[in-house]
């Protein structure tokens, strides 16, 4: 009886914005993990940040079976592209690393509605005859450092944020390529605040 009362006590405890975010780091692991899909990633993420004591955190990754330690740094997801062209865009999770291994092809990766699993997105490329496309948002920072051989790289991202939400790093090699790095367009940005009011209606 004195133990469940002392865990009802624990559970009603209120629990601090550092112990929310710890939180929210485990489920940002589990969707790199591939054990969330976005929309669940999404809802825990604002279930963690809006919980008020320990028993609500807890909730909220009780059926993720990891208790916090270190885990395996996750596989990176590979786009591999042969004579094609390959878009990734929308609503997307952004994992920790991405592969993209082209050749004649173009690829388009838009982070513009994306969710990042980490602190950011390190994409490290292998492009020959090809183009590699990114579109980072205004709270998204780009940096670009790649080997180049006949190839161009063009970052048209004018500002960097002060206080990035994320950072998307691009390295590698390219060959007889191109990489160019843009924030989204007009017509993008207002799809995305159309995108944004519908869901929350919906919510």
């Amino acid at each position: 009886m004195a133990d469940d009362d002392a865990d009802r006590r624990a559970a009603l405890q209120r629990v601090s914005d550092a112990e929310r975010e710890k939180v929210a780091e485990r489920i940002r692991a589990a969707a790199a993990d591939g054990r969330l899909g976005l929309d669940e990633l999404d809802d825990r993420l604002g279930s963690a940040l809006a919980a008020r004591t320990r028993g609500d955190l807890d909730a909220v990754v009780a059926d993720l079976g990891d208790d916090g330690a270190a885990r395996p740094a996750a596989e990176p997801v590979v786009i591999r592209a042969d004579g094609s062209a390959v878009e990734r865009t929308g609503r997307w999770v952004a994992p920790p690393r991405l592969t993209v291994k082209a050749s004649m092809s173009s690829v388009v990766l838009d982070f513009t509605d994306a969710t990042f699993a980490a602190a950011g997105c390190r994409v490290e490329v292998e492009l020959s005859g090809s183009s590699l496309r990114l579109v980072v948002p205004e709270d998204v920072a780009a940096d670009v450092d790649v080997e180049t051989r006949f190839s161009s790289v063009d970052v048209k991202v004018p500002d960097r944020p002060a206080d990035p939400r994320a950072v998307v790093q691009v390295t590698g090699a390219t060959n007889m390529s191109s990489v160019s790095v843009r924030r989204p367009g007009w017509r993008r940005r207002r799809q995305l605040r159309k995108a944004q009011r519908r869901r929350a209606l919906e919510a």
